[in-house]
């Protein structure tokens, strides 16, 4: 009988921390709900400075994931506030999350991130006045592709100061190129669809294609010899 209740209760705790785990990673909706039940929260957005300055959520506060100084920021955090966290898609979010957790933080991620956040129309502070470029229809982008033999795809953000310094080399190179391989440039802001679709959590970031299969993904600044790479990468 005592064996019983004790096999009882482990599967009650298990079934408790499993939900727990659960509600821990939140759709947009619930984390939007969550930020308003708890306005002591931190609200943390760990992308790049850049992509922090081309909008983020009302309030959010921004500690890049990626910087080497990333830890130290988040020590100076009192573990007695919740942290709720988001990223581009939720990739970087998750780590920074896990990191968190192992140090103290009660830590709740918004489920895809500032892309599904944007997708709902939800509220965005910080956002620049800048003209974007046409918003591709994720079925033409997938059509282009498929037709093309060699295809290098530049997913960009007019806020973005790396995409901006490599902008001139990759058009460089795409007259170089113009005949083999061809360039397709998905300004990030407005083309949610298709960031989501293929797994786009960071700008800038670059796919290469070659008769209609991905065959490179990467991302951040690259210099005119590694950008090169991308374009003869399709040629192996």
């Amino acid at each position: 009988m005592i064996k019983c209740i004790s096999n009882s209760f482990t599967y009650i705790l298990v079934s408790l921390l499993s939900l727990s785990a659960f509600a821990q990673n939140i759709d947009v909706d619930a984390f939007e709900k969550k930020i308003q039940q708890t306005p002591n929260a931190y609200l943390l957005d760990v992308r790049t400075s850049g992509e922090f300055g081309g909008g983020h959520l009302p309030k959010a506060i921004n500690i890049d994931f990626r910087s080497p100084d990333f830890s130290a920021k988040v020590a100076q955090l009192s573990k007695d506030k919740p942290v709720l966290i988001y990223c581009l898609s939720g990739g970087r979010s998750a780590q920074a999350a896990e990191q968190m957790r192992a140090a103290g933080f009660q830590v709740t991620e918004m489920k895809g991130g500032y892309l599904k956040w944007t997708t709902r129309m939800k509220p965005l502070e910080g956002v620049p006045s800048v003209k974007h470029d046409a918003a591709w229809n994720l079925a033409d982008f997938k059509k282009e592709i498929a037709s093309s033999d060699a295809v290098v795809v530049d997913f960009y953000a007019k806020w973005c100061a790396p995409c901006l310094k490599m902008m001139p080399i990759v058009d460089k190179l795409a007259g170089e190129f113009k005949g083999s391989v061809t360039v397709l440039k998905v300004e990030a802001d407005g083309n949610q669809a298709i960031m989501q679709a293929y797994g786009i959590d960071e700008i800038p970031s670059f796919l290469v294609f070659s008769k209609g299969e991905m065959i490179t993904k990467t991302s951040g600044f690259r210099e005119e010899a590694a950008l090169k790479e991308l374009f003869t990468a399709t040629k192996k």
